[in-house]
């Protein structure tokens, strides 16, 4: 399916690339640490019972008014980010001081508004990728490179987080990783507002953000449905995976050797991304959204074949390869058929998709495991999968024709002189 190859060198290469990559690095230690670091201070002084409901309060008011936050920066520009980052901070800096506190209730309620303004930093980054690549296959190529960044960071901010809290109290760490926040809004306000604006879409969409972002929700459009029910899926099958590999672990060996399969699913991410970042594909992206989505459908079957066996960490591995790629198609697919004034609101759904479907497949699979077995629960993902593939083949076959001309460089009116697609 690919004829050459491209270079990650040439792709980081392009004017900023590194920078934005860097920024984006800063821009996700608090979304990894602070989580982290909560949990374990409201364990610390009230127990893993109500450090459970503070953290599931949180991760909850982080994920679900995330696309109404982007909507909310969009419309107000870089300042909005600042601002929401200055009052997220200044929350959580309440919260922390307040954790050691008896009455557990305050800090939560104060935890969760927090989480409600976290700023939304990470989909504001991917959004500027579409203006900083023109190219598309530099396109593909940063957004594989960028996620196996994030997912590389999320590995290493517990251990972070468990070195700063042996040389410190809890609630200071939480405070220090909550005003990264800080530094991350500035950089990426300040990268706003060096990039280039097209002229066409200040034009055509300049003047009216306002009234863009009040638009329907993107989830109620056939295109947003499309990109973002995969991702959900997805989102289940790793919280699925959470609850299967120690049960499937504990079948052969000690239940603690598990560690190695959750380590050989992000290994699988990685390795999938590095390879499909580099391929120039000649598919369509909504034919590789369908494909790399039925991958993880047979990756799940291959996991209830194998769950009782020392060969589990294989079928891991497989259920892991096509993560990376589902998340770098998903971007690209945002790219090339969602207006460029919803990009962040379009990327906020996917993050917020993949979070809520992870919290539902670890909860709902650890009841359906409890009653059957991990065989089932990784059958009932198959199934689960192989829907969310047609709903990504559902996808028009072809973005609508003021994007289509937006991704060729031509204005609306001209978009039928052009035969040059994304």
């Amino acid at each position: 399916m690919s004829d050459t190859t491209i270079s990650y060198r040439a792709t980081l290469a392009v004017p900023k690339t590194k920078g934005v990559l860097a920024l984006g690095v800063l821009s996700r230690l608090p979304a990894g640490l602070v989580p982290f670091v909560v949990l374990i201070s409201f364990t610390q002084h009230h127990g893993i019972g109500i450090a459970g409901l503070a953290s599931g309060a949180m991760l909850l008011a982080i994920a679900v008014p995330g696309p109404a936050r982007a909507r909310w920066c969009t419309a107000r520009g870089p300042g909005g980010v600042v601002l929401m980052a200055l009052a997220c901070v200044v929350l959580f800096a309440i919260a922390a001081a307040m954790t050691g506190y008896r009455f557990w209730q305050v800090p939560l309620v104060i935890t969760t508004a927090a989480g409600a303004l976290f700023p939304p930093l990470t989909p504001s980054l991917r959004a500027i990728w579409s203006r900083l690549m023109p190219n598309k296959q530099h396109l593909q190529s940063i957004h594989a490179l960028d996620s196996i960044t994030e997912e590389l960071t999320f590995v290493a901010t517990p251990l972070l987080g468990t070195a700063a809290m042996a040389l410190a109290d809890s609630r200071w760490v939480t405070g220090i990783g909550a005003f990264l926040l800080l530094p991350a809004a500035l950089g990426l306000a300040a990268v706003l507002r060096t990039l280039p604006t097209d002229e066409h879409d200040a034009a055509e969409h300049g003047d009216k953000a306002e009234s863009t972002v009040r638009r329907r929700s993107l989830i109620r459009t056939r295109d947003g449905q499309g990109i973002t029910v995969p991702i959900i899926v997805l989102g289940l099958c790793g919280g699925g995976l959470s609850v299967i590999i120690p049960a499937a672990t504990e079948d052969f060996t000690n239940v603690i050797s598990s560690g190695y399969s959750f380590a050989a699913f992000s290994l699988g991410g990685a390795v999938g991304g590095l390879l499909y970042g580099r391929k120039k594909w000649t598919a369509s992206l909504r034919h590789r959204y369908a494909i790399a989505t039925a991958s993880l459908a047979i990756g799940a079957l291959l996991l209830a074949t194998l769950s009782a066996s020392p060969l589990t960490i294989v079928a891991v591995f497989c259920v892991g390869l096509p993560m990376t790629p589902i998340f770098v198609i998903s971007y690209l697919l945002v790219d090339e058929r969602i207006d460029t004034t919803r990009h962040a609101e379009a990327n906020a759904w996917l993050g917020s998709g993949y979070n809520l479907g992870s919290g539902a497949g670890s909860m709902l699979g650890g009841q359906l495991l409890a009653l059957t077995g991990p065989r089932l629960v990784a059958i009932t993902l198959a199934a689960i999968a192989a829907l969310a593939t047609l709903t990504a083949h559902r996808l028009p076959n072809k973005p609508s024709p003021d994007r289509e001309s937006q991704a060729a460089g031509v204005p609306p009116e001209a978009g039928n002189l052009s035969s040059e697609t994304p």
